[in-house]
């Protein structure tokens, strides 16, 4: 399948601005043109959506790419710094974020949760781990419920060691569980800092699923990992906004929380 350029959001989008349309007019726009194929991805926003990955029936909302091959990318550059833990690119990183959700509108106010993946050596949320600072800052920026101890799961392996897609599918798959949620049914956003194949976001999907019925998942991440050789070189990050570059320099006219 040939992938999509940056910069080519097709009829969906042709005709507005892509950082003008609200998500749910780029999602809906995107469905009635026919823009839901495999591998493709719409500018929506401030985010990104990819609507189908490798593991599951889950799409993907996100800010940018990590583009493996190409650590030198300014984009993967900031965001491998946020991986290792660097304290500036962990502020960045976490004013970006929630910067990118600003314009995110889910169609019918749904109630909001909020819930986090866990590390792969911890049964429960932590509350310095990547994907846990980047879950509760962005629940609080936007007034949504956060849940961190809402998902548990058996310790494993980590998956930055393992080279086969099959083995690292296999060794997140069935190891967390969720507590039931209470009230109507409404969103869930799954936070996590990177996204791969989508494992462990289909797991968690599974877990709240079976514990929450009538529940819409959406996983959401900093950056989609990818290869430009995978994408014939044309894989980059021109997509993302200038305001969420001021976000993660830390613009001080820039509003932020943190």
């Amino acid at each position: 399948m040939k992938h999509r350029r940056e910069g080519e959001t097709g009829p969906a989008t042709q005709s507005t601005p892509a950082y003008e349309v609200d998500y749910e007019a780029a999602r809906l726009a995107a469905r009635l043109f026919g823009e839901e194929s495999a591998g493709s991805y719409v500018v929506a926003a401030r985010l990104i959506r990819i609507d189908s990955l490798p593991v599951g029936d889950l799409g993907l909302l996100t800010v940018g790419f990590r583009i493996t091959d190409r650590p030198g990318e300014e984009w993967t550059r900031r965001f491998n710094r946020f991986k290792y833990g660097d304290p500036s690119a962990v502020r960045a990183a976490t004013r970006a974020f929630c910067a990118a959700f600003e314009l995110f509108h889910p169609a019918g106010s749904p109630r909001v949760v909020v819930v986090s993946a866990v590390a792969s050596g911890q049964n429960i949320v932590q509350h310095d781990t990547p994907a846990s600072t980047l879950a509760s800052a962005l629940a609080r920026s936007r007034g949504w419920e956060w849940l961190p101890h809402h998902v548990t799961k058996d310790r494993h392996p980590s998956l930055t060691g393992i080279v086969s897609a099959a083995e690292r599918d296999a060794t997140v798959d069935g190891v967390y569980l969720a507590a039931p949620i209470g009230g109507d049914p409404g969103l869930a956003l799954v936070v996590d800092d990177f996204c791969t194949r989508g494992a462990t976001f289909a797991d968690i999907a599974r877990a709240i699923r079976e514990s929450n019925p009538g529940w819409e998942i959406q996983p959401v991440s900093l950056a989609k990992a990818e290869r430009a050789t995978y994408w014939k070189g044309d894989l980059t990050n021109a997509h993302i906004p200038d305001i969420l570059d001021a976000a993660w320099r830390g613009a001080p006219n820039l509003a932020s929380p943190f």
